[in-house]
């Protein structure tokens, strides 16, 4: 509980702090002579980053730092070999985007020596042992996790109701839906196939839901094979689901992907929260919500795809490592982490709320939105939403998701006997359960 109370006390703190812009300890004095900034340079695949690092820059800047960052975006695709090639050649970043571990790409980073260990040297106390596991190696860390992302079904939720549509709770149901959209004109899903990466991650995200946890359990245990019925099966229907495809889906991206659905031109899409602040900068009025893959076995939940998605690492050969290191330091901050989910839509791993249940222990007063209850998934995604939970009921969701689309129209989370606290617990992500928050406010909440 004292965590997370510390956490919202550093988050308000910095906000107050920079909003008055008074000169901090250690910073130049108003008039006086300053040296030129140290510039860092910093690599990544993600254009949707672009405000962030400059919302960082302005963070550090008022806070006496005399630093300057120099964000450059390359193609997912040719990003990690241009990385490679670079360094070789002994030039590159100072600092560079890195994938999650274990994995070939950062492997050969630190097999050639061009990554410093972070032990010491960044404050990581903020990240989950289990986000920190994906960037360790060798009892070493090689990063500051900077994403964890949450995967499946983005669906246009003014056409959803202009047919009378729901989310679908089975696999049945979602070629239901399909169905009615094609029939009414309407293209059911766009898919990305060009992209290879986007067809393993459509397989990732169908394939811990559908084929249901007794073959994921016999397969994690070495006791099941691809070949058997349920994944062969899984295969099959999702090979099946073309038809319900835009046109030569063979032939587009993730950045025709981002238009298309941004402009209501698609109903649905095989994608992850990353893909939100795009489509909101193609169109803010957007209004969309998102389903976890539903199971083919009508009695199974289903279940969301969640993986940290990688990590800022610092070259070994970088000429400006101090004012690095400040940056790195900073990423691994709550305020940060802050700045990042509420630009990108996305949660850092530092987030309080990786993995979420709700508990609330207030003084009853009135029942706002059901008594105790526990459900499969909670998705809330409807701009400015406001849900009040029952004030001395305790919930449980296996599967929680709110985003209000932006941070002037945040989803807000209270207590029905509001301003009293209340408690968020927050386990770990190994005790099961997938989340996602962002752009939510979470006023008068003390949890842990």
């Amino acid at each position: 509980m004292k965590k997370m109370a510390a956490f919202a006390i550093v988050v308000t703190m910095a906000a107050a702090a920079w909003a008055a812009g008074g000169t901090e300890k250690g910073a130049a004095a108003p008039g006086a002579s300053k040296a030129p900034a140290a510039v860092v340079s910093v690599w990544g695949w993600r254009s949707q980053d672009v405000d962030v690092w400059k919302a960082a820059e302005a963070a550090l800047q008022a806070k006496g730092e005399n630093v300057s960052i120099k964000y450059e975006v390359f193609p997912p695709t040719e990003y990690d070999s241009k990385l490679l090639v670079s360094l070789q050649g002994g030039v590159g970043p100072d600092i560079m985007y890195t994938r999650r571990l274990p994995g070939a790409r950062t492997q050969a980073l630190m097999d050639n020596n061009y990554l410093v260990a972070l032990d010491g040297k960044v404050d990581l106390s903020n990240f989950t042992d289990v986000s920190l596991s994906f960037i360790r190696s060798g009892g070493k860390t090689w990063g500051v996790p900077f994403a964890n992302q949450i995967v499946g079904i983005f669906y246009n939720t003014e056409i959803f109701a202009k047919y009378g549509l729901k989310e679908p709770a089975t696999w049945a149901e979602l070629l239901a839906t399909a169905e009615t959209l094609q029939k009414n004109g309407v293209t059911p899903f766009f898919a990305t196939a060009k992209e290879a990466w986007t067809l393993a991650m459509q397989n990732a995200m169908v394939g811990v839901s559908y084929p249901g946890d007794a073959w994921i359990g016999k397969l994690a245990e070495g006791k099941a094979k691809f070949t058997d019925p349920e994944y062969v099966g899984m295969l099959k229907d999702l090979n099946d689901l073309k038809r319900y495809y835009q046109k030569d889906f063979s032939a587009n991206v993730s950045a025709e992907q981002d238009v298309t659905f941004g402009m209501g031109q698609a109903a649905m899409v095989f994608y992850g929260i990353w893909g939100t602040t795009n489509w909101l900068k193609t169109n803010p009025d957007l209004k969309f919500g998102y389903f976890p893959i539903p199971p083919k076995d009508a009695s199974l939940p289903a279940k969301a795809y969640t993986y940290m998605d990688g990590s800022y690492g610092l070259n070994a050969a970088s000429k400006v490592q101090d004012a690095a290191l400040k940056i790195l330091g900073y990423a691994g901050t709550p305020g940060y982490g802050e700045a990042f989910s509420s630009l990108t839509g996305e949660m850092t791993g530092a987030d309080a709320f990786n993995t979420l249940q709700v508990t609330n222990n207030s003084t009853p007063t009135s029942t706002v939105f059901a008594a105790a209850a526990s459900s499969t998934s909670f998705i809330a995604t409807t701009s400015g939403s406001l849900i009040q939970f029952n004030a001395g009921s305790a919930y449980g969701f296996t599967n929680f998701t709110t985003n209000g689309q932006a941070t002037t129209t945040r989803v807000m989370l209270r207590s029905s006997a509001s301003p009293t606290k209340w408690l968020l617990y927050v386990p770990e992500a190994s005790e099961g359960g997938s989340h996602s928050v962002s752009n939510t406010d979470a006023k008068d909440s003390d949890a842990s």
